[in-house]
C-alpha cells in the first residue's frame, strides 16, 4: 500500500470519526432534557481541560498575560470555567437542530437593541462584529428569528459532512452562510439591502491585517471588516451573547462604533476602525471571560509579520520580542 493511499485513508477514517462523534452529540443535545444535557456538558467541557493539555496550558498562558497579576489558583479556575462553558454553550448551539422560532426567542434576553434599530433605519445595512463568545450560533439564529435579516461570513470546515450540518443548521433558522474566501461581492450585496452582515473578528488568522492591542498587548487581527464596512458605508456594531448562571442567554448589543473622519488615508481609516472594532470585542470578553475561547492562540506572531509589528511600535511598547 502506498503511503498516498495510507494518508487518504486515515484521513478518510478521521472525518469518518469526527462526523459520528458530531451526530452522536447532536442526538444527546436534542433528546436529553436541558438540565441534564448542560450537566453533561459540563462534564465533556471538564474531561477535555483535563485531556487536552496544549489547549489547557496555552489558556492558562493567555489568561495570566490578559489580567497580569492574577493569583495562578484564579488563571486555573478561569481556564477551568472556559471549557466547561463552551461544553454548556455547544449544547444549546447544536439544540438549534430541532428549536423552534419560539423557543430559540424564549431562551433568550436582549439589551441594547434599539442599538441595532438606529443602526438598521439609515438604509445601508449593519456589519455586526462579535467573537467566538458565549453561544455564537444561538445569536445569529435569535436575530433572524426575531425578524431581521442576516447573512454571516463563516470559515469552511475541512470536513465537508460537518460543514453542510453546520449550514443547514443555521438556514433552519433563516441565517444564510457566506463562506470566506469568495465572498465580497454577496457580503456587499447584503449590507447594500440594507441587511445584517455578521463576523468573527476575534482571532489570528492568516489574512491582511494589522497589529491591534487586545488586553494591552499586539494581536494580529484582520482589517477585512472594516474595509467592508467603510466602503459600504455599513454601521458597525458589536454585540455579543453570554450564557447566565441560570441557564438564560443574555444578548449584549453595544452602541455602533463611529466611522473615522473621510479626511484621513484610506488605509490610516481602516486601521484605526479595526483597533476600535478590537477594543470593543475586548469589552464584551470581559463582560465574562470564561466565556471565550482563550486557548486560541491570539497573540502568536507569524515570522512574515515580524516586520509590520516592528514598524508599529507595539514590540518597543509590549517589551517582547
Amino acid at each position: 500500500m502506498s503511503s498516498d493511499l495510507r494518508k487518504k485513508i486515515k484521513k478518510t477514517a478521521k472525518r469518518l470519526g469526527e462526523t459520528i462523534l458530531v451526530r452522536t452529540l447532536v442526538f444527546m443535545a436534542v433528546t436529553l432534557p436541558r438540565r441534564t444535557g448542560l450537566s453533561l456538558f459540563t462534564f465533556f467541557g471538564t474531561f477535555s481541560y483535563r485531556c487536552y493539555e496544549k489547549d489547557r496550558v496555552r489558556a492558562h498562558e493567555n489568561i495570566a498575560l490578559a489580567f497580569p497579576g492574577t493569583p495562578a489558583v484564579v488563571v486555573k479556575a478561569i481556564a477551568s470555567g472556559v471549557f466547561k462553558s463552551l461544553g454548556k454553550n455547544s449544547l444549546d448551539a447544536l439544540r438549534l437542530t430541532r428549536q423552534t422560532k419560539q423557543q430559540v426567542l424564549e431562551s433568550c434576553l436582549v439589551s441594547g437593541e434599539e442599538n441595532l434599530r438606529r443602526a438598521l433605519a439609515r438604509g445601508k445595512g449593519v456589519l455586526a462584529i462579535t467573537g467566538h463568545i458565549g453561544s455564537w450560533e444561538l445569536l445569529a439564529a435569535y436575530l433572524s428569528d426575531k425578524g431581521y435579516s442576516l447573512s454571516v461570513i463563516a470559515r469552511k470546515l475541512s470536513n465537508d459532512a460537518l460543514n453542510q450540518m453546520l449550514i443547514e443548521l443555521r438556514r433552519r433558522h433563516g441565517v444564510e452562510s457566506l463562506l470566506r474566501g469568495n465572498t465580497a461581492v454577496a457580503g456587499y450585496r447584503t449590507l447594500k439591502r440594507g441587511e445584517i452582515l455578521g463576523m468573527l473578528v476575534d482571532q489570528n488568522i492568516n489574512t491582511d491585517g494589522i497589529m491591534a492591542p487586545f488586553f494591552g498587548r499586539p494581536a494580529w487581527t484582520p482589517i477585512g471588516p472594516a474595509v467592508f464596512a467603510l466602503r459600504s458605508g455599513a454601521a458597525v456594531v458589536p454585540m455579543a451573547i453570554h450564557m447566565q448562571s441560570g441557564g438564560t442567554h443574555q444578548i449584549t448589543i453595544l452602541p455602533e462604533l463611529e466611522h473615522p473622519s473621510e479626511d484621513l488615508p484610506e488605509r490610516e481609516r481602516q486601521e484605526l476602525l479595526t483597533k476600535d472594532m478590537t477594543a470593543s470585542i475586548e469589552r464584551l470578553v470581559r463582560l465574562y471571560p470564561q466565556q471565550w475561547v482563550w486557548f486560541h492562540d491570539r497573540w502568536h506572531i507569524r515570522k512574515e509579520r515580524l516586520e509590520k509589528v516592528t514598524d508599529s511600535g507595539y514590540l518597543e511598547m509590549d517589551g517582547t520580542a
